[in-house]
């Protein structure tokens, strides 16, 4: 089994932080976990480093024991961590991704959720496509027969003033042709030209 922490048998003081130990073994590659215990138990459990590859861990180990490693102006002391230590709180895992969960990590997943189910409630999405599809084709059905409706009155009209006009003038010339008065419509002139009149 590849060795990658030591335990931090000296140097660790009220004063040290998680933050500087991690900066100063970064030296010597990827710190992927490090640990401080609280100040009230610093005296019975020791700080670890968890590196990335056992390389990383052997060049930081050679440090400490030739003593060129000082944290917060102490000397540091190392050795191999065989098995992590129960403590308080355990804080021995690899904080790179899936195991972290945000809140909103959380909010997103319940919004995910409370959709799939509205969806299920109504029939999902099918049954919205269907719906939407039915409004779209009785939109269009209704437009064209508003259509067919529009163009079926236009001919009408057309047919009746045509009609209307054509007997209304023959009953007008029936009238007028009673009384001897013959009307004649005129053709449409140029602008200051003269009106020809065709008497029969």
């Amino acid at each position: 089994m590849a060795r990658l922490a030591l335990n931090l048998t000296s140097g660790i003081t009220e004063f040290s932080s998680r933050m500087s130990l991690k900066s100063m073994f970064s030296q010597f590659g990827e710190v992927t976990s490090c640990w401080v215990p609280p100040v009230e138990a610093r005296r019975k459990e020791t700080a670890w480093v968890k590196f990335s590859t056992s390389a990383q861990a052997e060049a930081a180990l050679l440090a400490v024991q030739a003593g060129q490693i000082y944290l917060d102006g102490v000397k540091v002391e190392a050795e191999w961590r065989n098995a992590p230590a129960k403590t308080q709180d355990s804080r021995d895992f690899d904080a790179k991704g899936s195991n972290l969960f945000s809140s909103r990590d959380l909010m997103m997943d319940r919004m995910r959720k409370e959709q799939r189910e509205e969806r299920n409630r109504h029939g999902g999405r099918d049954h919205d496509r269907r719906r939407r599809d039915h409004r779209s084709r009785s939109r269009d059905r209704d437009r064209n027969e508003k259509k067919e409706d529009r163009d079926k009155q236009k001919k009408k009209k057309k047919k009746s003033s045509s009609s209307s006009s054509s007997s209304s003038s023959k009953s007008k010339e029936k009238k007028d042709g009673e009384k001897g008065v013959k009307i004649v419509r005129l053709p449409a002139s140029k602008k200051g030209g003269p009106i020809e009149i065709d008497s029969d």
